[in-house]
C-alpha cells in the first residue's frame, strides 16, 4: 500500500477476506499473506473459521439477506457494518470443533456433502426447528 494505514500489518495475519458485491456469500480464509484488491474487506482475529462457517452458511446467507442492503441489480452489498450487526452464537468447545473439523474439510475437499454436514451443524448450533430449516432452504 502507498498510504500510511494504521492496519497494515493486518495483511500478514490469517485473516477472511470477502468481496463488497456478490449474488451469494463468498467468504474465503486466507492463511498466506495475500493483498487483497481494492473493493475486498478483509476480517482478523480468533475463531476466523468458525465465523467463516457462520458466514458461508445458508443460515448465514439468509440472515444477511433480512439486514443487508442490495445494489440496483438485486445483489447483496457485504458491508462490515452489516455484517457487524449479525448474531453469531457462541459455541461450546465441542461445538466450535465439530465446525471447524467441517471447515478444513471444505477447505481441502468442497463436497456437497461437507458442505450440507456443515449447514447442518450450524443450523444444529443455533438450533432450529425442521420447520425454520425448511423455510431456509426454500429461499
Amino acid at each position: 500500500t502507498q498510504d500510511s494505514i494504521s492496519y497494515w500489518e493486518d495483511f500478514s495475519k490469517q485473516k477472511i477476506v470477502w468481496g463488497e458485491i456478490s449474488d451469494k456469500s463468498k467468504f474465503a480464509l486466507d492463511e498466506m499473506g495475500m493483498y487483497p484488491e481494492a473493493t475486498t474487506f478483509l476480517m482478523t482475529g480468533n475463531n476466523l473459521k468458525f465465523l467463516l462457517a457462520i458466514l458461508n452458511s445458508k443460515l448465514g446467507e439468509w440472515s444477511f439477506n433480512q439486514i443487508g442492503t442490495r445494489t440496483g441489480m438485486g445483489t447483496n452489498r457485504w458491508k462490515k457494518y452489516t455484517l457487524e450487526s449479525l448474531v453469531v452464537k457462541t459455541p461450546t468447545s465441542e461445538e466450535k470443533t465439530q465446525i471447524e473439523i467441517l471447515v478444513t474439510k471444505i477447505i481441502h475437499e468442497p463436497s456437497k456433502e461437507n458442505i450440507t454436514a456443515l449447514d447442518n451443524a450450524i443450523y444444529q448450533l443455533y438450533q432450529l426447528t425442521d420447520e425454520e430449516i425448511s423455510f431456509i432452504e426454500a429461499q
